[in-house]
Order: C-alpha cells, then sequence, then structure tokens
C-alpha cells in the first residue's frame, strides 16, 4: 500500500530546514584566504610512510593545522617563522620557513613514546597517563562497516562491550551493553555523551563528524558521572575546523542488501507428506485418502505439483546508499567544521524503507588570548516506512505452499489453501504500512576561558528536543480490514521530548618541583527534560480514500495521553596526581540529586579512587628488560548509580473509574495498585577493577589484560505486597546482582615497512552474572535464601535464565512408556529427564525443571589489516560462544513448529514407525505433541566474518593535477557468513524479527 499523503524529509523542517541547507552552501561555498605566505609540505616517519594527525603549530603563536591522511599539510606563516611538529609517540622537530615554500619533514619515533591523546571525563589526557578501564575506538575503523548504525561500527572494536542487534530494519538501531546486566527494572543501556552533552541515542551523531569515541567501563571512570553511569558511559568529540584553506571531503557508498537463513523448510512434497503423517496419527496409523486430508485447493497443488515459494514473493533484493560531505577551515581565530549526511535505504521486506538527512555545524571563535566561546549545532530528520506487522518472515516461512496466490482477478486470495488458520501472508505487506517520521536537534554553546596559568573555566549549555510522529493504517483489505468487515484501522502516535543542559566546569592543572603534577576538576550540573506523548488509536474506519486521515469517521476512536518531567543537580570532583610519570593515583565523587526519586531519598553519592605504576618508566625496567617498552598496572575501586526508567516511581498511582450516573458519564479516581515509596532511592554499582597496559618490541605487540567485580545492591524490584493492604505492588530496594569478568585486547604491528604493513588485533570477553540475594527470605527454613521462581529469579543464577523440563529423547516401539497424569503417551513422543525416577513418572516442577542461562560464555573478534603501496585490506571475524537462545519457530503453533500439518516450518527429522531414529517427535492432527517447547532451546553460538573492506589509494602524481589531496575507492561487504547452528535468519534474533542484511557497497573518500 502507498501512503495516502506523503511527507518527505524536506517538508519535515519546512523553511527551518530550508535556511539550514542555504547555510551550509554559503560555508561550502566560502574560502578563508591567507593573508600572508603559504607554506606546505609532507610529513612522514622514519620509513618514509606518511603521518596524518600530525600537529603544526607556529612557534609563538595560536595558529596551527594538522597534517591530513596522506600527510599533507599547508599552513599561512609570516616572512620569518618557525613551525612546530609534534605527533603523540614522535619526537617534536622545529623548522625554519624563511625563504622555504614546500617541506619535506620526518618524525622520529620518541625515546619514551607518549601514546594518542584521548577523551576522559570531563577533560582529555594522554593515553599513558589514564590510569582508569577506557577503551578508544578509531573512527577510521568505525567508518569501515557498511551501515548507519554507529552502534554496530562498535561491534567487536572494544572487549567488555557486547553489541547485539535490536532491529535489522532500514535505520534501525543496535542495543549496548557494557560488562554485562546489572539492573533487573533499571535501565542497562550506557549513557552517550557528544561534546560534552548527554545525547538520546548514539545514532544521533553522523559516524563521519566523530573525531575521537571513548568507553568508560570501569567504576573509578564513570564515577564523575555518577548517577546515570553504572552501565557505563560512551564519549563522542566531533570534528572541529583546523587552521588553514578551506578543506572538503567527500564519503559514501552505494550497494545492496540481501538476507541469509541457516535453516531448510519443507518443499511442497515434503509439507504434504507431513500433512498426511499427522492426519495418519489421528486415524491409528493407517493412512487416510489425500482427499479426506487435503482441502480442494491444497489438494489441487499436491496433484498438479505447483507448489508456493512465499519467501520469493516476501522478499527483495535491498539497496542502501550513504553520503557525507564536510568542509573545514579556519584562521587563527575562528574555526568552522559543517557536514550534511545522506541516507536512503530500502529493505529487503517489499514496503520498508528509510531516509535521513542529518547535518552539523561546530563553531570556535578566539575572542581574546584568555577567551573562547564555541557552538556546536545537529539537526536530523529521518522517515521509515514498514509494513504494519512484526511477523511478515514468519508468515512467509510457516504459511503452507499449497493452494493458489491469486485470485481469477490477479488480487490477492484471502486463504490461498482455504484453511482458516493459514492467510495469506503478502496481503498484510502492501495493504498495511507505519509511517514513522523523526527530528532531532541539538544545540551547544560552550565558553572557555583561561582565568589564570594552568586554571580553567567552561560553560557548556545545550538544549536537545526530539519530536516522534507515527502513523499506522490498515486498510480494508488487510487481514485484520477483512476480519472486522471490510473496516479499516490504524493509529496516530505522537512523542516530543525537551531536554536542557548546563555545565559548569573548573580545572586547575599544575605541577610543583617538576616531577610532581596536579589536575583538579570540579563540575556542577544542571538537567532537566520534559516529554509529552498523545495516542489516538481508531478501529472500523468505513473507507480507505484519505488513509489514517479518515479517522474522524472511525466507529471507535480510543485517545491516549501521558507525559513527565524530570531534573538532575550535580556536584562532581576529581583530584589527580603523578609523580615523574611513574605514579598515578587519583580520587574523585559525584553527588547527584533526581527527582525520580523518593521524598527521604533525593541524593546520592558516588566516589571513586585509583591508583597505578607505570614501571617501564623505572631506569631498572630500562637498563635491564628493555624488550619492555611499556608496563602500567592500574587498580581502581568506586562506585556509581541507576535510577528508574521512567519518573514517578515511588509514587502511589491512581486508576481512572468511570460511572453513568442519570444516564450522564462521570469520570473518577481510584487507589491503584502501587503503592508508594517515599524511601526509593538509587541502584549503587560497586566495583573493583585490576588491569595490566604492556608493550612489548618497542610497542610493536601492545595489549590490556583487565578483571573486575561488580556488586549492583539496592536493586528496584517491584515487591509483591499482601492484597489485604489494598496493593498488589511497591517498587523497592532490595537485593543484589553479582557480575565479574576478564578482559583482554592484543595488538600486534607484525609488519612495518614503507610499502607493506601488517596489522592483527584480538579481544577477549568473559562476563559471569548472578543473582546474590533477592528478598532475603527463607519461608522454608532450609537455611537457603528462597527464589523467585515466578519471575525466574534464582540465587547464583544470572538474571535472564530459561526454566523448562529437558527432553532426553523419544520413546520407541516396545519402550515401557509411563503413565504421566493428565497425558497419554505413545511412541514417537518426547522423553523427559527424571531427576528421580524413583518418584513416578509424573515431571516434576520442582526437580525436573532445568535453569540455562540466556548469557554468553564468552565473545570476542579477529582483525586484521594490511597495506600494500597504495592498496588496503582489513577483516573481521566476531564470534559469541556459549549462548542458548528459546526458538519459538521450533516448537510454537503460531511460529509453524508443531508439527500439524497446518503450518509450515523448520524441516525436522521427525519420528514414524519406518522412520524410528527419528529425533524430532511424531507429527499429529489437531493438537501439538506433548512437551515440544522442551526442543525449543538450541544453542545459537556463532562465528561471523563481521567485515571485509579492499580499498585504493591513488597515488599522489595523479591527485595533484586533479587538485585533489587524497582519493580512495574501496568496496566493503558487511555480515557476510555466519557459522551457526541456530536455526533462523539470525543467531541474535527470532524468525519474526527483521534480521540484519548482508550487505556489499562500493564506496569513494575525496579530501579537496
Amino acid at each position: 500500500m502507498k501512503n495516502n499523503k506523503p511527507e518527505k524529509i524536506l517538508f519535515l523542517g519546512g523553511n527551518y530546514l530550508k535556511l539550514i541547507l542555504m547555510f551550509f552552501l554559503c560555508i561550502l561555498a566560502s574560502n578563508v584566504k591567507a593573508q600572508e605566505s603559504t607554506v606546505s609540505g609532507k610529513v612522514v616517519d622514519n620509513a618514509g610512510l606518511p603521518l596524518p594527525g600530525v600537529n603544526v603549530h607556529v612557534k609563538g603563536s595560536t595558529k596551527g593545522t594538522q597534517t591530513d591522511f596522506d600527510g599533507n599539510f599547508s599552513i599561512s606563516t609570516a616572512p620569518k617563522s618557525t613551525l612546530v611538529f609534534s605527533f603523540i609517540g614522535m619526537d617534536e622537530v622545529t623548522v625554519d620557513t624563511e625563504n622555504k615554500k614546500n617541506l619535506k619533514v620526518v618524525l622520529k619515533p620518541s625515546s619514551q613514546a607518549l601514546d594518542e591523546i584521548i577523551v576522559v571525563g570531563y577533560g582529555t589526557k594522554k593515553k599513558s597517563d589514564v590510569i582508569s578501564s577506557v577503551a578508544s575506538v578509531k573512527p577510521g575503523d568505525m567508518t569501515k562497516v557498511a551501515t548507519s548504525d554507529v552502534g554496530e561500527m562498535l561491534r567487536g572494536k572494544a572487549a567488555g562491550v557486547q553489541v547485539s542487534l535490536a532491529d535489522g530494519g532500514p535505520g534501525s538501531s543496535s542495543s549496548i551493553q557494557i560488562r554485562g546486566k546489572k539492573s533487573i527494572n533499571g535501565s542497562n543501556e550506557p549513557i552517550v555523551i557528544a561534546d560534552g552533552v548527554v545525547i538520546g541515542n548514539i545514532n544521533d551523531v553522523n559516524a563521519n563528524d566523530i573525531a575521537s569515541l571513548e568507553i568508560l567501563k570501569d567504576a573509578a571512570a564513570q564515577s564523575i558521572y555518577g548517577a546515570r553511569a553504572s552501565n557505563g558511559v560512551i564519549l563522542i568529540t566531533t570534528k572541529r575546523g583546523k587552521t588553514g584553506k578551506a578543506k572538503i571531503a567527500y564519503n559514501g557508498f552505494s550497494g545492496v542488501q540481501t538476507i541469509n537463513r541457516n535453516f531448510d523448510i519443507y518443499s511442497g512434497e515434503e509439507f504434504a507428506q507431513l500433512k498426511r503423517e499427522a492426519y495418519r496419527t489421528s486415524n491409528g496409523g493407517v493412512y487416510r485418502p489425500d482427499d479426506q486430508v487435503f482441502s480442494p485447493l491444497e489438494l489441487e497443488s499436491v496433484q498438479s505439483g505447483k507448489y508456493i515459494d512465499w519467501e520469493k514473493y516476501a522478499l527483495r533484493t535491498g539497496t542502501t546508499n550513504n553520503h557525507s560531505l564536510s568542509i573545514s577551515s579556519g584562521t587563527d581565530k575562528t574555526s568552522i567544521f559543517s557536514s550534511i549526511n545522506y541516507i536512503n535505504t530500502t529493505g529487503v521486506i517489499p514496503n520498508s524503507d528509510f531516509e535521513k538527512v542529518a547535518m552539523r555545524v561546530n563553531v570556535d571563535q578566539r575572542v581574546a588570548d584568555w577567551l573562547k566561546i564555541g557552538m556546536n549545532v545537529s539537526l536530523q530528520f529521518s522517515e521509515t516506512n514498514r509494513p504494519n506487522v512484526g511477523n511478515v518472515l514468519n508468515n512467509a516461512i510457516n504459511t503452507s505452499p499449497l493452494g493458489r496466490i491469486y485470485n481469477d482477478d490477479g488480487s490477492f486470495r484471502y486463504l490461498p489453501g482455504g484453511i482458516q488458520e493459514t492467510p495469506n501472508p503478502l496481503i498484510d505487506i502492501y495493504e498495511t504500512t507505519t509511517n514513522e517520521l523523526n527530528r532531532n536537534d541539538i544545540m551547544n554553546i560552550f565558553l572557555d576561558i583561561n582565568l589564570a596559568k594552568g586554571f580553567t573555566y567552561k560553560l557548556n549549555a545545550s538544549r536537545r528536543s526530539w519530536n516522534y510522529k507515527a502513523m499506522a493504517f490498515n486498510t480494508s483489505r488487510s487481514l485484520s480490514g477483512i476480519a472486522n468487515s471490510g473496516q479499516g484501522s490504524g493509529s496516530i502516535l505522537y512523542k516530543d521530548n525537551v531536554e536542557y543542559q548546563l555545565s559548569n566546569i573548573l580545572n586547575y592543572n599544575f605541577k610543583l618541583a617538576e616531577k610532581n603534577h596536579f589536575n583538579a576538576t570540579g563540575v556542577y550540573e544542571i538537567t532537566s527534560s520534559e516529554y509529552n506523548e498523545f495516542k489516538n488509536s481508531a478501529s472500523r474506519i468505513p473507507s480507505d480514500i484519505l488513509g489514517i486521515y479518515g479517522l474522524e469517521s472511525a466507529f471507535l476512536n480510543t485517545p491516549e495521553i501521558g507525559g513527565n518531567e524530570r531534573s538532575l543537580i550535580s556536584f562532581a570532583g576529581k583530584l589527580e596526581y603523578d609523580f615523574d610519570s611513574k605514579y598515578y593515583f587519583t580520587v574523585s565523587g559525584r553527588a547527584d540529586g533526581s527527582s525520580v526519586f523518593g521524598a527521604n531519598n533525593k541524593w546520592g553519592f558516588f566516589p571513586a579512587v585509583n591508583a597505578a605504576w607505570n614501571v617501564s618508566n623505572e631506569n631498572f625496567m630500562k637498563e635491564h628488560v628493555p624488550v619492555i617498552s611499556n608496563l602500567k598496572l592500574r587498580a581502581s575501586y568506586g562506585k556509581v548509580g541507576n535510577q528508574p526508567k521512567d519518573p514517578y516511581q515511588s509514587m502511589a498511582v491512581a486508576d481512572q473509574r468511570d460511572y453513568i450516573i442519570n444516564g450522564i458519564k462521570v469520570s473518577g479516581y481510584v487507589p491503584g495498585t502501587q503503592l508508594s515509596n517515599p524511601d526509593l532511592r538509587w541502584e549503587t554499582s560497586t566495583q573493583l577493577n585490576l588491569a595490566a597496559d604492556f608493550g612489548l618490541f618497542k610497542n610493536r605487540l601492545t595489549g590490556t589484560v583487565e578483571v573486575y567485580n561488580t556488586d549492583t545492591s539496592d536493586l528496584l524490584i517491584y515487591e509483591t505486597l499482601n492484597a489485604n493492604t489494598g496493593y498488589t505492588k511497591k517498587l523497592s530496594n532490595i537485593g543484589k546482582v553479582n557480575n565479574k569478568g576478564l578482559e583482554i585486547t592484543l595488538n600486534g604491528d607484525l609488519i612495518k615497512k614503507k610499502d607493506f604493513r601488517l596489522n592483527v588485533g584480538a579481544t577477549f570477553t568473559k562476563n559471569k552474572n548472578s543473582i546474590v540475594s533477592i528478598y532475603g527470605k527463607d519461608a522454608n527454613g532450609d537455611g537457603k535464601e528462597d527464589d523467585d521462581v515466578g519471575n525466574l529469579w534464582f540465587i547464583g543464577k544470572p538474571i535472564d535464565v530459561y526454566y523448562r523440563y529437558k527432553a532426553v529423547g523419544i520413546y520407541q516401539e516396545g519402550e515401557t512408556i509411563p503413565i504421566v497424569t493428565g497425558t497419554t503417551l505413545y511412541p514417537g513422543d518426547i522423553k523427559l529427564y527424571d531427576a528421580n525416577p524413583a518418584n513416578g513418572a509424573n515431571p516434576n516442577p520442582n526437580e525436573d525443571r532445568v535453569i540455562t542461562s540466556k548469557l554468553p560464555d564468552w565473545f570476542g573478534t579477529f582483525s586484521l589489516a594490511l597495506e600494500y603501496k597504495q592498496f588496503d585490506f582489513s577483516a573481521d571475524i566476531y564470534t559469541v560462544q556459549g549462548v542458548t537462545r528459546d526458538n519459538l519457530f521450533l516448537y510454537d503453533y503460531v511460529k509453524g513448529g508443531s508439527l500439524r500439518g497446518v503450518k509450515n516450518g523448520i524441516k525436522q527429522d521427525y519420528w514414524t514407525p519406518e522412520n524410528p531414529g527419528g529425533n524430532w517427535p511424531r507429527p499429529r492432527d489437531g493438537n501439538d505433541p506433548p512437551y515440544i517447547n522442551t526442543l525449543g532451546l538450541q544453542d545459537a553460538s556463532y562465528i561471523r566474518l563481521q567485515n571485509v573492506s579492499v580499498g585504493f589509494k591513488f597515488p599522489e602524481s595523479t591527485l595533484k593535477p586533479l587538485g585533489l589531496s587524497n582519493m580512495r575507492l574501496y568496496v566493503t561487504g558487511s555480515n557476510l557468513v555466519t557459522l551457526t547452528d541456530y536455526q533462523s535468519y539470525s543467531p541474535e534474533k527470532e524468525i519474526n524479527d527483521y534480521p540484519e542484511p548482508v550487505t556489499c557497497v562500493i564506496g569513494l573518500q575525496v579530501g579537496f
């Protein structure tokens, strides 16, 4: 179905968007002209390889620039000046520019490699001075992944960070979890901070705009962010303008998308035989004639041999396009970075697509030597279309292949096989739609003041607004429309959220006696947000002419309205000390007051302490163990907090009640089911982290090994109350969860020559999650705390588990089959695990059911990067091991796994008298085989060729006549091959979910 009222991206912002586009084009057309002579050149290492990102500045001034991807630079200078070239890990070089227009500068490795600068809480540090658990992900590695989802770009890039598929459809986002699940009812997602501002989603930032991305993993690193940091912090810094002439960069790709499945379904002949077997079972083991088994339409297919391949009609080849253009320019006073990004994706399911426009402008203005002001503005508009059903793929797989798709007039046949339970799965693809419109804008203004030597103040003020509109419509010809006497239905949903943040940051950096370095940071921060939501659901719309805009004529309209406000006020401080870059000590703390908690517990305090010893800087290491170029031992201990997902959870609720008085409807309110809790407070995670960073053979081999132990206490759990109180539940702080784990990161520069480089890397993550306590009760007096079986919470087990009987085989002819109360078992039925056969054959829910964790044993990645002259190659292999998933497609009737012969499903080796070795139960008509759900748990471990990229960089001799600084042509494939025993489109999702596609693109990077 087409949209009745199409709304394009450019319409979303109206004139507002047009003005922004005009502003961007003006910036693009501008060119900062040098007022002085220009010196250009190239910076290389001692092997002759170009060095990107080298800092070049005029000595004695604030003027500077950086080398580009190929080591080239250009800067305006006075006639007699000195240029200073500096790069992390290299010795600084100074060059006199008098009478020089073109330079070639060689930087050599420093005898004391310093590593790159990374972002930490409210500041930056040299990596060699970082003593917390901070993982840095290179933006260049992220953008090699052919996706528009920044979260997916992080998959496998950092130990301890697990990225899983939330939804594989166009415009979707992935779920990110850092060091395991810590909360039962609270959030488990990390907060994302871009340029000092908390944003709603990691995809609020264009990946091509990212200058650096850091992940804070331990409590010492997170504590400066306090109340919202228990699930980790992702810090993003966007690109800024550079001094020198304007530079334009383009990066874009276009390609195709498909999906692969890891299973076979029954062919037409096989399904027909399955149905015969199901009817045979219910007929005393005797086959019935086909005309008693099949409907007339089904029999027509069986006799003609013409079967339906539903997947052929329900899937298509998708397309993806992603184009990003940026311009960077600046003088010694003003610099500007601006970009625009356009994404267009058509999904592998018809009638699904995504379109997005994102724009950014970052401005820095040096007003005086002591004052700099700046502004960051980003705008995003997107539109998503999908069929208004979540089980398109499932229906395409489980619908019987017997029958006809179309009526004689070419329209879709409602019941292809004449069976009420198997309607045509193609109808809702074309007769339903959900149109989603998103607008997200962030404005950030900051002020940097140098109060005195080493003493700075920063004011950071921001406003973020998000608007969402979803319009869903089912036509009169949709499955729901047919069921409702040929009348349509649908809904309109509006959401908007406005957030404000004001941060005041003081920083004092000083040293005593040269070797004693101190840094003190103080923060005062206020945040607030306001959320509103309105939804109107309409049923029995008599006409399709206006689509959802005809809801006024609906027989029934049901409005829903909601909203909330929340605010947070925070004070934070951090004191850092190091002696001679050998011994480090940091103490920090943050106090947060939140409106979402009870009246008696608004405030929480989250302290942390960490220390480190840079062993490699000791003289005895340099003299006696030269093979170790870096060795740093780290330890940290701290607390961070977590709060409920929604406000007002500490308050009692009231329910609306409607009455008819004298024929007039009157509404009132009565106490609801939730009791207030004025003592509600933060969840608190306390973490101990021990780590070792090492580098061998002049840092040709580097790595990090970390172990951690996290206790999360005062869990936010709904406590069941005695119904006599008039309430049934209360959100309370009870229970404790533990997470402990091991993380290993390795990186090796195996070959590093002028024309050939080979780098390999690997990560390994193992996390063990367990419930330590829930209610602290021992009702049966066995000396052990009671489990909460109803919620599947078991002491000593992970938060997320399965709890069910275990299948151990199939009963055979001649075997003694026990008598089970309420269930008659026959040969071909499932045999269950019996923990104590002496107790009888009836399954014992307390003894025979088995607890199975949903969490993986470990996950990791292996990466390879190779450069040979102008060619480059990279590949990532990602694996998740020891994970179990419940595959509904194997046993659920609606999903097609029950072997009744009504719905198709995954092809199994089922039991028959002629096939006693079958490992699946005997098909039966009318009812599911007893205990078939025990067969649903499958090993979902997998190994995936996550990403492969091959590129060619055009030589300078080709580019110079064209006026280009760099150009790279590349081909990238993502999610190419997945090896798994889990039978679905994805080992991370169920069969009815939109899976992640296999993507192949060709792209181009150009610099002017």
